[in-house]
């Protein structure tokens, strides 16, 4: 049996974005599962627009996924050569044909094709007239004039057009580049690909390279088309509805065992599973379980992979990635109590950055506005009441400090709101915070009695 051979062939005009990331996981498990390789082909060919940072971008964004291919890279630029002479190749055989038609004539070409209804397309003008190629002229490829396309997509079924929907497209421009649809199929052809996985905006480039592989004789990859990935309300996916980078997934605060679970449920599933290791999904993977209509991003089950995550890993191990991905306005480790305070918050941060402005009011004086203030002081006496009492609180355990202070409710005659909303506020700044006794322990008695002072005083 062939070895199972997939690739992705991104082109470094930009970061890996989600969809861009979602193809390359599916390609990546699809080979892991079946013992075979994955392969990385960078489709360089707009030489103005591919740019050397968006390569180092991309390859960043997949090893920090773990998505890493297993061998190095492919520039498809380096293969000019081979893809000019193929060209020239086909125009020998009359599978190919030099084309002189000026951009005036192709633009009234498709202005009497639109106006008596039909399709705009190269209409074979120069199809049969074995011109001589020369310098500014094009090669177009022969596509067959009869007859359908047809191929089993291992995804979406069966997929086929009529021939005389295909027009002669160019494979080799004017000035001697070879164009994307015959540089991808020439070049799948060299890596030996066995199954192309990519979206389903690439159903027409797949009619074409087919034919082009049809051309050359040689055998065909499977195909397997992702169908797109919409917003909540069913458009296409925008910056403003999740589409933003890899990159920017990963300043955000959010983790790479998050992306790669959340990717993966872009489409596929397995029984009511939510929650997958690396190596369950790689076991389990399959094209088959891959759902042929579009999925939605929901920033909500992201999120709530992130806090599932976040909650999971060690609690050192989310304090090292603080320490080494993000500049911090304070020091986390002043407070001798920052694991537990970094476990206390996580569970209810949805990323990173959302953890790091949780824990910030324990290292820096909160802030209040005025409608705080005024909250505050409806219970300032108590508050005052309470200052001139913590010293005699017990702040070396957190058992014992809860109890000192439900104890200092009952002699006062107190219910806990009329203390803890005020002191909870004091101390943080905000009305949704710890409990008052985790946030005198953690805070300790010194930096505690601070506060408290200060907005007395102030």
């Amino acid at each position: 049996m062939k070895e199972e051979i997939t690739r992705f062939a991104p082109s470094p005009t930009g970061h890996l974005h989600l969809g861009g990331a979602r193809t390359a996981l599916f390609s990546w498990l699809f080979a892991r599962n079946k013992n075979g390789k994955f392969l990385l082909r960078f489709e360089d060919t707009d030489r103005e627009r591919s740019k050397k940072e968006y390569e180092e971008s991309i390859l960043s964004s997949l090893s920090w996924l773990g998505i890493e291919p297993d061998e190095n890279p492919i520039f498809q630029s380096n293969n000019k050569e081979l893809h000019q002479e193929l060209a020239f190749s086909l125009m020998e055989q009359g599978k190919a044909y030099s084309c002189d038609c000026s951009s005036e004539q192709l633009r009234k070409m498709r202005e009497d094709q639109i106006k008596n209804k039909l399709q705009p397309r190269y209409d074979g003008f120069n199809r049969d007239m074995n011109l001589p190629h020369k310098e500014g002229n094009v090669i177009r490829f022969k596509m067959p004039q009869s007859g359908k396309t047809l191929f089993e997509d291992k995804i979406l079924g069966n997929i086929s057009v009529e021939n005389k929907e295909l027009d002669d497209f160019i494979i080799l421009r004017g000035d001697g580049n070879p164009t994307y649809n015959f540089c991808a199929a020439i070049d799948d052809l060299n890596m030996n690909i066995t199954t192309v996985i990519r979206g389903d905006d690439h159903i027409t480039n797949t009619l074409k390279q087919i034919n082009i592989f049809k051309s050359l004789e040689a055998k065909i990859p499977n195909y397997a088309h992702l169908p797109m990935v919409l917003s909540k309300s069913g458009k296409r996916l925008s910056k403003r509805d999740g589409a933003i980078d890899i990159s920017d997934y990963r300043k955000s605060g959010y983790l790479k065992e998050t992306l790669i679970n959340y990717l993966v449920k872009l489409g596929w599933s397995y029984s009511d599973q939510e929650i997958f290791s690396k190596d369950e999904l790689i076991n389990l993977f399959s094209l088959e379980s891959v759902n042929s209509s579009p999925a939605k991003f929901s920033e909500e089950l992201i999120n709530f992979y992130n806090n599932h995550y976040l909650n999971s890993l060690n609690i050192e191990t989310i304090y090292k990635l603080i320490e080494e991905e993000y500049e911090l306005s304070f020091d986390i480790k002043s407070n001798e109590h920052y694991l537990e305070i970094l476990k206390l918050l996580r569970e209810g941060a949805k990323t990173v950055l959302d953890l790091i402005d949780q824990i910030r009011f324990f290292y820096e004086t909160p802030e209040y506005e005025d409608k705080s203030k005024e909250l505050i002081n409806l219970d300032i006496d108590t508050i005052k009441s309470f200052a001139l009492c913590i010293k005699d609180l017990d702040f070396k355990n957190l058992q014992n400090l809860e109890s000192d202070i439900k104890d200092y409710l009952t002699s006062n005659n107190l219910k806990f709101p009329q203390l803890g909303k005020p002191l909870r506020m004091i101390l943080s700044g905000r009305e949704n915070a710890p409990s008052i006794s985790q946030l005198l322990f953690f805070l300790g008695e010194q930096e505690s009695c601070r506060r408290i002072n200060l907005f007395l005083n102030n």
